[in-house]
C-alpha cells in the first residue's frame, strides 16, 4: 500500500511542479504587457493552453518515472504484443460499457465540479492531446501497470487487485460525476488488463472513451451537453439502450473470457507482464 501512495504522491507532484513551472512565466508576461496590473490578470484561453501543457508535461514525466524506476516495462513494441483480434474483440466490451456506465451515472445525478474547465480545454489543441493521448497512457500504466500489476504479483487474488485499483482510479478523479464512471469502466481495464498481461486494451479503451467525451464537449453547446439521454431520446429509446449495451457487455465478457487464454502467472513475474523476458508472449484468440 506504501508503494501505491508514493506512486499516488508523485503523479500529483509532477501535476503541481509542471503547473508552477508554466503558469508563473505565463501569468507574468500576462501581466506585464497590462502595464504590470496585477488586477488585470483574467484566467482564460491562456490558462486553459497552460493547464494543456502542463499536464502533457507531467505524464510525460511520469510515464518516464514509470519505466526508468522499472514499475513497469513498456515501449512502442508493447502496441504489437496483443494480437489485433484481441484487441478489436475487446472494443465491443468497453464500448458497450462506456454506454451503460455512462446510462447510470446519468441516474446518478452527481455534480459535475470539472465541467466548465473540460468544456474549455476540449476547445483547445493542447487540452484535446492531454485528455486523449496522455491521460489513457499514463493512467493505464499507472492504475493497471504499476498499481494492479504490482498486486497481481504479490498473490493478490484477481478481483480484489482489481477492485481496488479501479477503486483509486476513481476517488483520483475527484470529482463526484467521474468517480463511479472511472471506477466501473476501470473494472473493464482491470479485467482485460489481468487475462492479457497487457496494458494496451485497456490504453485504446481509454483513448475511445475519452475522444467521444471530448468531441462531444467541443462540438456541443453547455446546454446540450447536460442534456441527459433519456430527455434526447425518451423512455423507450433510453431503456432500450441500457438494455442493448448490457446484453452486448455481458455477451461479450462471457465470451473472451471463453475465449482468452488463461491469464498469466504473475506471481512468476518480476516485472510488468508484456515485457517480461522470463515470460512468453500471451497470444490470445488464434
Amino acid at each position: 500500500m506504501l508503494r501505491t501512495i508514493k506512486l499516488i504522491i508523485y503523479y500529483f507532484l509532477y501535476q503541481v511542479l509542471f503547473t508552477t513551472i508554466i503558469a508563473l512565466p505565463s501569468t507574468w508576461i500576462q501581466i506585464m504587457n497590462n502595464g504590470g496590473n496585477v488586477s488585470s490578470f483574467t484566467p482564460g484561453e491562456t490558462s486553459i493552453t497552460t493547464t494543456g501543457i502542463a499536464m502533457i508535461l507531467s505524464g510525460i514525466a511520469m510515464i518516464w518515472h514509470l519505466i526508468h524506476f522499472k514499475y513497469v516495462k513498456f515501449n512502442l513494441k508493447s502496441f504489437g504484443e496483443v494480437p489485433s483480434k484481441t484487441i478489436w474483440l475487446s472494443i465491443p466490451l468497453i464500448v458497450a460499457g462506456m454506454f451503460f456506465i455512462n446510462l447510470c451515472s446519468e441516474f446518478l445525478g452527481l455534480p459535475d465540479l470539472m465541467q466548465d474547465t473540460f468544456l474549455a480545454m476540449s476547445r483547445n489543441i493542447f487540452g484535446i492531446i492531454s485528455i486523449t493521448i496522455m491521460a489513457p497512457l499514463v493512467e493505464e500504466l499507472l492504475f493497471r501497470g504499476a498499481i494492479q500489476g504490482y498486486m497481481l504479483r504479490k498473490g493478490m487474488k484477481p478481483l480484489h487487485a482489481i477492485l481496488i485499483a479501479s477503486a483509486i482510479f476513481g476517488i483520483i478523479h475527484m470529482n463526484p460525476i467521474q468517480i463511479p464512471f472511472a471506477f466501473a469502466i476501470g473494472m473493464i481495464f482491470g479485467w482485460l488488463y489481468y487475462r492479457t498481461g497487457s496494458v494496451v486494451p485497456g490504453i485504446i479503451g481509454h483513448f475511445i472513451n475519452n475522444s467521444i467525451a471530448c468531441l462531444q464537449m467541443a462540438t456541443l453547446t453547455e446546454e446540450e451537453f447536460n442534456t441527459k439521454t433519456i430527455e434526447w431520446l425518451g423512455e423507450g429509446p433510453t431503456y432500450a439502450l441500457f438494455t442493448i449495451s448490457l446484453a452486448v457487455m455481458i455477451g461479450m465478457f462471457l465470451y473472451l473470457k471463453k475465449r482468452l487464454p488463461i491469464a498469466p502467472d504473475y506471481t512468476s513475474l518480476s516485472c510488468h507482464p508484456e515485457q517480461s523476458e522470463e515470460s512468453e508472449v500471451i497470444n490470445p484468440i488464434k
